[in-house]
């Protein structure tokens, strides 16, 4: 009996601390679009061409400090950009552009700054070289 409560307060607890997390889900506006759209999968995205993306938040949330950090995979991940936003309680997004990319496989990383830059979500996503003949 003892063991039964004991694993409930501690699956309540889990619960709790994994509802306090920032969620939310990414999006991506090319060139000509006029929304941004979720892509499930992997995409992949032309070195001459800028995107925009987005972290849509699934609600709102206080004032907060959110770190972006580009990585880029070489024989383990690099830091390649790295940044801070600041949302605020009217906020529902962090924005942000992909451009100026080498061909290869980058990851976006949202982290809590001040939750000792905690993992909110990333997105992978390939750039490549456009051929000649896609222009």
């Amino acid at each position: 009996m003892k063991f039964s409560s004991i694993a409930c307060i501690a699956l309540l607890l889990a619960v709790t601390a994994l509802s306090c997390g920032v969620r939310g889900e990414f999006g991506f506006k090319r060139f000509g679009d006029d929304t941004y759209h979720r892509i499930d999968g992997l995409p992949e995205f032309p070195s001459d061409e800028e995107v925009a993306w987005v972290f849509m938040l699934k609600k709102k949330y206080t004032d907060r400090d959110i770190g972006t950090i580009f990585q880029k995979k070489e024989l383990v991940w690099v830091d390649v950009i790295s940044k801070v936003q600041r949302i605020t309680e009217t906020d529902k997004a962090v924005y942000g552009t992909i451009r100026e990319f080498q061909p290869g496989e980058y990851r976006i990383i949202l982290t809590q700054v001040k939750d000792a830059n905690r993992i909110i979500d990333s997105k992978e996503f390939i750039i490549y070289e456009r051929d000649d003949e896609e222009e």
